[in-house]
């Protein structure tokens, strides 16, 4: 969504809709969002912010929020990050913004594509471990709901348990302001179209191209990619790289080695023995959103995870050691093109010449 919206603020503002960039000229590459803006407002909510972060960020929010009251349509802010704040949080941010005409769209996939997701970038951010050690973490976090709302570190069912999540925008902000568009995964354009209609822009839902649509970003890491990272984070652990050493060679391995493959191998998919309690945990929550009494854009039958639908297997020790292979020749090829050390040529010795004392005379 960020990525078409970054695309297109050209056409969506001749619509009437205002998408504020980063910056006048956005950098390559650069997924167009206002979450380090949110960092600046909202600090240490998060808690991956420290204070002194911040504080360097506030001038951000600042600019951000000058161009929303300068903006005399519609104005579109997006964080995910925003999932994650507990309700003083919202009650700040709502008050600060001061706009009388106020909706919140949330976007949600099931858990059996978010948990998956949610994995292998916690691998990709430098972290080791099994997506078995990973689940028994959220297992025991999910067990714990009241605290989960107290307790900023305790954020991930925060964001993913949707039923509570909307609960809390709506009692800042009504509930007929909040409405959940659900994502299929494809085709892409679904996804554009039903935000669009949550969001009553119509008139900008043929505004970008085909081409922008259908533009995939956030490659993920395939199954045994992930495992193979995570042993290599490990490994760099224990050797006490630092971490800006071990996010460089996490860059090079996972840029110009995993995502250049042609067969990547099978997708992150929930453990078997997992199945069974995250259809479970997906059963409950999407009861609990119905419950909320928000309007959802989409099918429901998306934010379902059905185990008897996972075909993908688990990756066998074949697939992890091709990964393996393509990390080390990503390294060395890395390495290849290093610029040479520059020689050490030692001088050409100097003849000596042997002082002879003159004969006296």
């Amino acid at each position: 969504m960020q990525e078409v919206l970054g695309h297109c603020t050209a056409e969506l503002a001749e619509a009437g809709v205002l998408y504020p960039l980063q910056a006048e000229v956005p950098r390559p590459g650069t997924i167009e969002n206002h979450e380090h803006a949110m960092y600046g407002l909202l600090g240490t909510e998060f808690p991956w912010v420290g204070e002194a972060r911040s504080a360097e960020l506030r001038e951000g929010w600042d600019h951000l929020s000058e161009r929303v009251r300068e903006w005399p349509g519609t104005v579109l802010l997006s964080a995910e990050a925003l999932a994650v704040i507990r309700t003083p949080a919202i009650r700040r941010l709502l008050d600060t913004l001061e706009v009388p005409d106020l909706d919140i769209l949330v976007t949600a996939r099931s858990l059996g594509r978010s948990l998956p997701s949610l994995w292998q970038q916690h691998i990709r951010n430098g972290r080791a471990g099994t997506f078995d050690d990973y689940l028994q973490v959220l297992a025991a976090q999910r067990d714990r709901p009241d605290e989960v709302e107290r307790d900023r570190e305790l954020h991930l069912w925060r964001a993913f348990a949707l039923g509570r999540l909307v609960r809390r925008w709506a009692t800042e902000a009504g509930p007929d302001r909040v409405r959940v568009v659900t994502n299929s995964g494809s085709p892409p354009q679904l996804l554009w179209s039903r935000f669009t209609q949550a969001a009553g822009l119509a008139d900008a839902a043929a505004r970008p191209s085909t081409e922008v649509l259908g533009k995939r970003t956030h490659a993920g890491l395939t199954a045994d990619e992930t495992i193979m990272l995570g042993s290599l984070n490990y490994a760099m652990s224990q050797a006490s790289w630092s971490r800006e050493e071990a996010a460089r060679v996490r860059d090079t391995v996972v840029n110009d080695g995993f995502l250049t493959r042609d067969q990547r191998g099978p997708k992150n998919v929930i453990p078997e023995s997992w199945r069974p309690r995250v259809a479970r945990w997906s059963r409950e929550d999407v009861r609990d959103l119905l419950d909320a009494g928000v309007e959802v854009v989409g099918d429901v039958a998306d934010l379902r995870y059905e185990p008897a639908g996972e075909f993908d297997k688990e990756p066998n020790a074949k697939d992890v050691s091709r990964a393996g292979a393509v990390a080390v020749l990503a390294v060395a090829a890395a390495l290849k093109q290093r610029p040479a050390a520059p020689a050490l040529v030692a001088p050409e010795p100097r003849q000596r010449r042997l002082f002879r004392p003159k004969a006296s005379r």
